[in-house]
């Protein structure tokens, strides 16, 4: 059964070949993904093929045109491939900018937050008043350190890879326990190397797309070693914390990245 889940997901990647091609638009990314805003940020449409959008009354439902165009683009293979359906979560505010919440991120139309399959629909389509109560629902243990063999599914490893085989996306975050459930099942696989631990994310993972073309002031994420990140870097997740050295110098406090003028303006607005 696994070697034949296998072969599916193989043609499945076999079978991307054509992608949206990007280009230049009135709306810009500016700055950084913690740091920034959106200048002419476009609306996700609530429903479309392959993809819902939930938690309504929050209106982060807005991107760069590079992002609805993923996200339309992912909606429909994962309806079309998986037979299910995205629940969309967190985007950015019409004007970008920060997040009233516990999110640093998507402040520039470039990260959206996607549940995993739990909430498995199908072609339902649901109320709005339904999509107001579904939140992440966790894929690991209750103590949280390994794979709930109850809640995680092969289909979330293949939507996982058709979000990767996108050209535009830069990264994908999820919590260090997936990944490493990934590496246990896939090491050496090209896509894992957009697929980066990182804290909470064991509900939803975390498309972050790279710059887009005309974006001039937007500024990317550091680009990581090109391999599976299966090794060294991932295992130090695991490590216990160390025990705090007084006697040893204090680490330089990390540098505050700065919002660009031209924001201030745009978030006033």
């Amino acid at each position: 059964m696994r070697a034949n889940y296998y072969i599916v997901i193989s043609l499945l990647l076999m079978s991307i070949t054509a992608f949206p091609a990007g280009g230049q638009s009135s709306s810009e990314s500016l700055g950084f993904y913690t740091a920034g805003c959106i200048r002419n940020s476009q609306q996700l449409e609530e429903t479309g093929d392959g993809y819902q959008v939930i938690r309504l009354n929050r209106e982060r439902y807005y991107g760069h045109p590079s992002l609805i165009e993923f996200i339309q683009y992912l909606g429909k293979h994962t309806k079309a491939k998986l037979n299910s359906t995205l629940l969309i979560g967190d985007m950015s505010n019409q004007t970008g900018g920060p997040l009233h919440s516990d999110h640093n991120s998507h402040q520039t139309g470039l990260d959206a937050d996607i549940m995993y399959l739990n909430q498995n629909n199908g072609n339902i389509v649901l109320s709005v008043s339904e999509r107001e109560d579904i939140n992440p629902i966790s894929v690991l243990t209750d103590d949280k350190r390994k794979i709930n063999k109850e809640m995680w599914s092969n289909k979330y490893t293949a939507l996982l890879i058709l979000a990767s085989a996108h050209p535009d996306v830069d990264r994908i975050f999820v919590n260090p326990v997936i990944k490493k459930e990934l590496c246990d099942n896939h090491a050496g696989q090209d896509w894992l190397n957009k697929i980066r631990p990182w804290y909470e994310h064991d509900g939803h993972f975390h498309v972050r797309l790279k710059c887009p073309a005309g974006s001039h002031t937007c500024e990317n994420q550091k680009t990581v070693k090109f391999d599976d990140g299966c090794g060294k870097d991932l295992q130090q997740w695991f490590k216990p914390p160390k025990k705090s050295d007084e006697s040893k110098t204090k680490p330089k406090p990390k540098k505050v990245r700065q919002m660009p003028e031209i924001c201030k303006d745009i978030l006033s607005r």
